[in-house]
């Protein structure tokens, strides 16, 4: 609460802080400074421009009008605002009072999101598509130092993909991870096949078993392509 013979003080300040507010947030921001005591021509200072107004520009709504301001009216956080034009604010109001607690003057700070919802449209609409790019696509990119480290990383992918624990596959489970890797071309590498063997629990007859299977399968869908 401040003394009349203080406002102006209070009122440059409030000035200085909404243009460090503005160069701080940037162009999607926009700081008010009102007297309230002149609500004709209410706003003092002010920096940014979202809403087209001046110095010299009255209240800008009948509910900051003097007489419609309650001694024990809160300050307004984040309120959302729509400009005439029809751009949505969110908006927040901080009271200054004289020293009898009423209302004499605000500082308003309305901000602009519309730009950072559409970047994060955009960003979900990409990170969307790399989504599928990679759960649609067969290859592996290990960045493996080794052929052993290849065969390795190229196996966790496969399990990951299969989404369970190791411990917790099942057979079916287990064939689908060898499609994987021999879609990938995993088992040309040497050493390959005992890796998987290890880290799968299984036999080297049924890594066999289960390829033979697969490319049997794989042979079959060619020649129906063909066909």
């Amino acid at each position: 609460m401040f003394e009349e013979q203080q406002l102006p003080q209070v009122y440059a300040l409030l000035a200085r802080i909404a243009r460090a507010i503005v160069a701080t947030v940037g162009s999607q921001c926009e700081v008010v400074v009102h007297d309230l005591r002149t609500p004709e021509q209410s706003v003092v200072a002010m920096s940014g421009n979202l809403t087209g107004r001046a110095v010299g520009a009255p209240v800008p709504d009948p509910e900051m009008l003097p007489g419609n301001l309650g001694m024990f009216q809160d300050d307004i956080l984040r309120e959302h605002t729509r400009t005439s034009s029809g751009r949505q604010l969110v908006s927040s109001t901080v009271w200054v009072r004289n020293a009898k607690g009423q209302i004499v003057g605000a500082i308003c700070i309305n901000m602009d999101f519309s730009d950072l919802r559409r970047a994060r449209d955009l960003l979900n609409q990409v990170l969307a598509e790399q989504t599928t790019e990679t759960t649609t696509n067969a290859s592996f990119e290990t960045f493996a130092t080794s052929p052993q480290e290849f065969v390795a990383i190229a196996l966790r992918g496969a399990v990951q993909k299969v989404g369970k624990a190791v411990h917790h596959l099942n057979r079916q489970d287990k064939i689908e991870i060898i499609r994987e890797l021999e879609l990938a071309g995993v088992f040309r590498f040497q050493h390959a096949m005992d890796i998987v063997m290890q880290e799968l629990g299984v036999s080297r007859a049924s890594i066999y078993a289960y390829l033979k299977d697969i490319r049997q399968e794989e042979g079959e869908s060619y020649n129906e392509k063909q066909a």
